[in-house]
């Protein structure tokens, strides 16, 4: 048994202080000395200096030289400072009374194997650190997370042992055929890899980039499911920011070129304004000046209709005057026939008169004289009253021709006074549509300037959204950066 050992053991042989009795070929072959080389030697040849002064290394031989065995593996350092793994047992060994008089330690050269376990824990350590890693049964529930894990999702691991896998899925899909075929193919031990949404913690959304990893036992049969994920929520959102930055950024830059435009046009149409106020003013001033014209000739038209209607009175009166005048002649007419009348049977009795003085002779002589004298009379009268008589007629001729003409005058003097009361009447409202479109040309003036200080105002507002835009852009694109 104890060739058997030598042959397949490394073996090395210390007193109970530490100092190196023995040690065969497969012990220094592992540590690469010769045996001349570490016979005499203490145990602290083999190791690190830091070890060798740590409180840890003094425990290990006190437990030693007090009869503890100790097994495990160790860090050891060879020839030439190379380092080398054992997987060892310290075995102290005791006399007849008891007491330990040798250390022997049996071990084996694991420096290769263990390079492999700490290459495959580094990588784990690795993973760990870097990565959220989950562990599940077969049917989804889960067995462990580590701290990454825990982190991303938001919970403790006390809330997830035990839970099953769908905790972390939305309801809709943790129902579905496509999930429940996803597990199935796991449990067939079919990897799986993509990009996942989640639902963490208070329903939050986390983005994974993941690997399901089927782990088999000797027999090939899925003993669990290892979950390796990177948290990119984050790279996710990011890009999601970038498409609503971009999509911002163009609507920003559409807003401005608009803005932009509209300022150009709010200028114009200021510039636009301010000559329309101009021209505004002008008309109305005009309008002003016409309505003063046009109350002026409403002055006037009323003035000369009140002239016409005076001289429409008094032509009127004279009508009236010469048909009391043409009247007055008819009956001066009348008249003057009478006394031709008087006159002729005046006449006639003179005649009659001097044919009885005739008869009469000498008595009727005087009376003769007189009927003569009467005659005469009488023919004056008569030649009187044909004068007058004639006279009359021209009179009557005249008065009734001045009757035709005042009539015809007062027949025109009516249109007149027609036509000068419609034209007053017209002149009235044109004074009112005057003072009208004065009243409305002042309001339009106050309109366009205060239309004027909205552009500007609007001009001024427009300029300054085009830089909160410019400013906003800005903000976007270093946000999307």
């Amino acid at each position: 048994m104890v060739e058997a050992i030598n042959v397949s053991q490394a073996i090395i042989e210390f007193d109970p202080d530490g100092k190196i009795i023995r040690a065969n070929k497969n012990f220094l072959a592992a540590v690469g000395y010769a045996e001349k080389d570490v016979i005499g030697q203490h145990h602290r040849l083999f190791c690190l200096p830091e070890y060798v002064q740590s409180e840890n290394y003094s425990q290990l031989w006190r437990g030693l030289a007090a009869g503890q065995f100790t097994t495990g593996e160790f860090k050891r350092v060879g020839a030439g400072g190379k380092i080398l793994w054992l997987q060892a047992s310290y075995n102290p060994v005791r006399d007849r009374t008891g007491k330990v008089v040798r250390i022997v330690e049996l071990a084996s050269d694991i420096t290769e194997a263990k390079a492999k376990s700490l290459d495959h824990a580094g990588k784990v350590n690795a993973i760990e650190r870097a990565q959220a890693v989950i562990e599940f049964a077969p049917g989804g529930e889960i067995l462990t997370a580590n701290d990454n894990f825990l982190k991303t999702m938001g919970y403790s691991l006390d809330e997830v042992v035990g839970q099953h896998h769908r905790m972390f899925c939305e309801s809709h899909y943790s129902q579905s055929k496509e999930y429940n075929a996803f597990w199935e193919a796991l449990r067939n031990g079919e990897f799986q890899a993509a990009e996942y949404k989640r639902i963490g913690k208070g329903g939050r959304e986390v983005y994974i980039q993941a690997s399901y990893n089927p782990v088999f036992d000797d027999t090939g049969v899925v003993i669990k499911v290892v979950k390796f994920a990177t948290d990119i929520t984050e790279t996710v959102m990011r890009l999601r920011n970038d498409e609503l930055g971009r999509h911002i950024n163009e609507q920003l830059q559409d807003v401005t070129t608009r803005m932009v435009s509209a300022t150009e046009m709010a200028s114009t149409a200021s510039s636009a304004s301010t000559e329309t106020g101009s021209v505004v003013h002008a008309v109305a001033a005009a309008s002003e000046e016409l309505s003063a014209s046009v109350r002026e000739i409403a002055s006037s038209m009323g003035h000369a209709r009140t002239s016409v209607e005076g001289i429409f009175k008094h032509a009127e009166g004279a009508g009236s005057s010469a048909r009391a005048l043409n009247d007055s002649a008819t009956s001066m007419t009348s008249v003057v026939e009478m006394i031709q009348d008087i006159a002729s049977q005046i006449n006639l009795l003179a005649l009659n008169a001097t044919i009885e003085s005739a008869r009469a002779g000498e008595a009727g002589r005087g009376f003769a004289v007189v009927a003569s004298e009467v005659k005469s009379l009488a023919n004056q009268a008569a030649r009187s009253t044909e004068t007058i008589s004639k006279e009359i007629t021209n009179m009557q001729t005249m008065t009734t021709e001045v009757v035709e003409a005042l009539r015809s005058i007062s027949s025109n003097m009516t249109s007149v006074l027609e036509n000068v009361s419609s034209i007053a009447s017209a002149i009235e409202q044109q004074n009112a549509v005057s003072a009208e479109i004065s009243g409305n040309m002042q309001a339009a003036v106050m309109a366009v300037q205060e239309i004027d200080e909205k552009l500007n105002h609007l001009t001024t507002t427009f300029g300054e959204v085009t830089q909160a835009s410019n400013h906003v852009m800005g903000n976007v694109e270093a946000l999307v950066a």
